[in-house]
């Protein structure tokens, strides 16, 4: 990912599940049986994302982190 960043390089594509099998997953998630909150491991303002950017490359979180104050 150091050379994505570095070079302002663009992903194009898909990683996960085929959109036609969205709904079952809003589904489970509704009934409670998936709970993606569980996921999150911080929450972070868009001025906390350049140094999480800086340092994405050391893996040293588990989990997601998310951008929630811009």
């Amino acid at each position: 990912m150091g050379e994505v960043v570095a070079k302002e390089l663009e992903i194009l594509g898909s990683h996960g599940m085929q959109a036609h099998q969205y709904p079952g997953l809003l589904e489970m998630i509704i009934s409670g049986k998936l709970q993606p909150h569980e996921l999150i491991e911080k929450k972070i303002s868009l001025q906390e994302s350049l140094k999480e950017l800086e340092n994405m490359d050391k893996f040293q979180t588990i989990g997601v982190t998310i951008i929630d104050r811009f």
